[in-house]
């Protein structure tokens, strides 16, 4: 009787001590896991196309980083304007002139939203004959920014950067789009730093924040099936 009682005594502090070894071997478990998770390094996927060219006198290379089409929900129809947001790289000693087209756009324009638009010289006017009345002469139609035909330039310095977004100001706009570009469509674009060119594709924006919507659809009463009451 001893022994069995001295038995039944053991049991539960054996069970113990199995219970409390377990729950370590779990967190220990569970801390090496964490350290050592294949998605430990895992980088979230940037907006946009990335691109390099290696520059020809072999000293650095010419970027293009997060190139997108400016969202729109209901997209571009063929024949409208679309903001381009990007930044472009000079990774050399010496300073590029890039040139900027589209043979998906009728043309590529580098805009400003802040500049001033140069003032239109007043036409020379004849001077009035003796004796003729004077008329006062029209005010010359306020300035209007041209369009520009041929492709977008921007120089930039060596080791250098520039940022091409409404946000920060200058933008780059294709104007009258070939075809339509929807979610899923991209429209060429072609970087040439100085002779040398990058051919690469720009797509929709992801939108910031979810789209809206649309109105929810209540079915009317008519078009309610006529379900019998349970137990009836």
């Amino acid at each position: 009787m001893t022994r069995s009682k001295f038995r039944n005594r053991r049991a539960p502090v054996l069970l113990a001590g199995l219970a409390v070894a377990a729950s370590a071997s779990l967190l220990m478990s569970g801390c090496g896991s964490g350290q050592t998770s294949s998605t430990a390094d895992t980088v979230p996927a940037v907006d946009g196309l990335n691109a390099d060219l290696a520059a020809n006198n072999g000293q650095g290379d010419y970027s293009v980083r997060n190139m997108t089409v400016d969202f729109k929900v209901e997209g571009y129809p063929a024949g409208s304007d679309a903001r381009l947001s990007l930044s472009l790289y000079n990774d050399t000693g010496e300073p590029v002139t890039v040139k900027v087209s589209s043979p998906g756009a009728q043309a590529v324009r580098l805009v400003d939203p802040n500049a001033t638009p140069s003032p239109v010289p007043a036409e020379p006017t004849e001077a009035p004959s003796p004796g003729a009345s004077e008329t006062p002469t029209p005010s010359a139609a306020p300035a209007t920014e041209a369009p520009v035909g041929g492709p977008a330039e921007i120089t930039i310095p060596p080791a250098g950067f520039v940022q091409l977004n409404q946000e920060q100001g200058s933008f780059l706009l294709l104007t009258g789009l070939n075809k339509g570009l929807n979610a899923g469509d991209s429209v060429p674009v072609v970087f040439d730093f100085g002779g040398q060119q990058l051919t690469t594709q720009a797509g929709l924006a992801v939108p910031l924040s979810p789209v809206p919507r649309g109105p929810k659809v209540v079915p009317d009463e008519g078009d309610e099936a006529d379900i019998a009451p349970f137990g009836g």
